[in-house]
């Protein structure tokens, strides 16, 4: 039996393998998907036909690949000028090559394909193989005379007898398995008639489970509602605790109004401002204060016409240098009349009159200060101030703690009318609940 076919550059397919599963005798698909190149690829396998349009175009050579269940692989190879066969024994290193055989396949490929034409007495050939697409099964489209012929061929009329004497038997096989089959599947539908009540038991047991889950859920939710309702009665004592509280902090007097203090704090920045200025006047009078006393200050009218005639004379000494210059030929002017007196006496001049008007400038500024005003004791405002701070900081806190309680009570009564919606009823009378009954009334249910 076949196994595998390859096509190799044959016809339109480059390289096409398709593997056979046991027992397939017919190949069905779509159209343009490539059986008819693979049953034309077997015959040519089978007959070695004489046409080249087989060779794929740009390829030097076609391959039909075919390999069968003993693992024996039998290659069909068509050139341009010659066909031959390589056959591949099982086990074999090197393929048996045949290509000098004239037109009909080597005998070991024949008997290794068993894929032989029938010859007729007529001198023609029936293909009982392999069947074209659009033609029906071997003989149907035949002359009478080549079915005659074919009949009385004894080989294959033995071999047809005992193919049709097993069709028969296979028939009869498939009837009988039918009638079994059959009265088996009426003695199903009997046995099927006495289960007709199982649904409905069915759908009770389901209801008796889901009952009785139903129980085991309140069962199990009976200790987390105790729990809730102990959590609950803590939290109603911590309540009350914190409104009693609250009711005391209410109870303290208000604040006191605070008084504008704007004004004090520029009051209290001059204060620091005329504080740093005394401070610095202070540093000022102590430096001053080893300073030797100015002498007095005489008009310097007499003083400023030397200057004018002194800054002329250094006009006149400048033009008399320029003259001298000029007149380096000359014999050299007599020495000048000694002036290193009258220069230290010129920068003591202008050295003393900066110093007394930095120190006029100082006095003047010394003079426009005012004293500081006294400061007045606030240490018990301050005390006051952070009693009050400290109190409205409790308050804050109480508050704070006050609205936690109220979010995490209406959490637990979400979570009691929750449960008690789940459970529906009392579990120990049966009579009805609802959670604001439960919670008006303690905690407790009167039955």
């Amino acid at each position: 039996m076949i196994t595998r076919i390859l096509l190799e550059n044959f016809m339109a397919h480059e390289r096409t393998e398709l593997e056979l599963g046991p027992g397939v005798n017919a190949l069905t698909g779509p159209n343009n998907t490539g059986k008819s190149a693979l049953v034309e690829g077997l015959r040519c396998v089978a007959t070695n036909p004489i046409p080249k349009h087989y060779i794929r175009h740009g390829a030097q050579e076609a391959r039909v690949t075919v390999e069968l269940e003993d693992g024996t692989r039998i290659v069909w190879i068509r050139k341009k000028r010659s066909s031959g066969y390589e056959m591949w024994r099982p086990g074999m290193e090197e393929p048996q090559k045949y290509w000098k055989f004239g037109r009909k396949p080597p005998e070991e490929v024949l008997a290794a394909l068993r894929l032989d034409l029938v010859e007729l007495e007529t001198g023609g050939e029936i293909d009982v193989h392999v069947g074209n697409q659009r033609e029906p099964v071997f003989l149907l489209n035949q002359p009478g005379s080549n079915a005659a012929a074919f009949f009385a061929a004894s080989t294959e009329g033995a071999h047809l007898l005992a193919m049709q004497n097993l069709l028969k038997r296979k028939t009869q096989e498939t009837k009988r398995s039918e009638r079994e089959l059959e009265d088996r599947l009426d003695s199903v539908h009997d046995s099927l008639d006495a289960f007709y009540s199982l649904p409905g038991i069915e759908m009770n047991l389901e209801k008796a489970r889901e009952m009785e889950a139903q129980a085991q859920t309140v069962q199990d939710q009976i200790p987390r509602l105790e729990k809730t309702l102990s959590t609950y009665g803590s939290l109603l004592d911590d309540l009350a605790r914190q409104s009693r509280r609250i009711t005391s902090l209410n109870a303290v007097q208000p604040v006191p109004a605070l008084t504008e203090v704007r004004d004090l704090n520029s009051l209290i920045t001059h204060m620091g401002d005329v504080f740093r200025a005394f401070s610095k006047g202070v540093g000022v009078v102590r430096v001053l204060s080893v300073l030797r006393v100015l002498p007095e200050i005489e008009k310097t009218s007499r003083l400023a016409l030397f200057c004018d005639h002194f800054r002329q004379l250094a006009k006149d000494l400048r033009t008399a240098r320029a003259g001298c210059a000029a007149m380096d030929g000359l014999s050299a002017p007599p020495v000048p009349a000694e002036t290193s007196g009258l220069a230290e006496l010129t920068e003591a001049l202008i050295t003393s009159i900066y110093r007394a008007r930095r120190e006029q400038r100082r006095t003047e500024v010394l003079q426009s200060v005012v004293e500081p005003p006294s400061v007045t004791e606030c240490g018990a405002l301050e005390s006051l101030l952070g009693e009050i701070g400290s109190l409205d900081l409790d308050r804050q806190r109480a508050q704070e703690r006050f609205d936690a309680l109220e979010k995490q009570l209406e959490t637990l009564k979400d979570d009691i009318a929750y449960r008690v919606g789940e459970v529906g009823c009392c579990p120990t009378c049966g009579a009805d609940i609802n959670a604001e009954a439960f919670l008006d009334r303690g905690c407790r249910h009167d039955g």
